[in-house]
């Protein structure tokens, strides 16, 4: 029984990090999307965005998710 919940917990966690990540993902792509147009709306979004993103970067876990997501999508291009 404890390994069931235990292993749930890790795929629950795992899926947490995957939802961060794809969340970054996201925010790259209004930023490329808003700030290339050069707009107020875009360059306030763009802080508000780095300064969120900065925050969960404190977390190791997010991090090193993060950077193997990266890693893994330059591996695809």
């Amino acid at each position: 029984m404890s390994e069931k919940l235990l292993e749930e917990f890790r795929k629950d966690r795992l899926r947490n990090l995957e939802d961060v990540v794809r969340h970054a993902r996201w925010e790259a792509e209004m930023v490329r999307k808003l700030a290339g147009n050069g707009s107020r709306l875009g360059i306030e979004w763009l802080w508000e965005a780095l300064e969120s993103d900065q925050k969960l970067w404190r977390d190791p876990r997010i991090k090193e998710a993060l950077i193997k997501a990266i890693l893994v999508g330059d591996r695809w291009r």
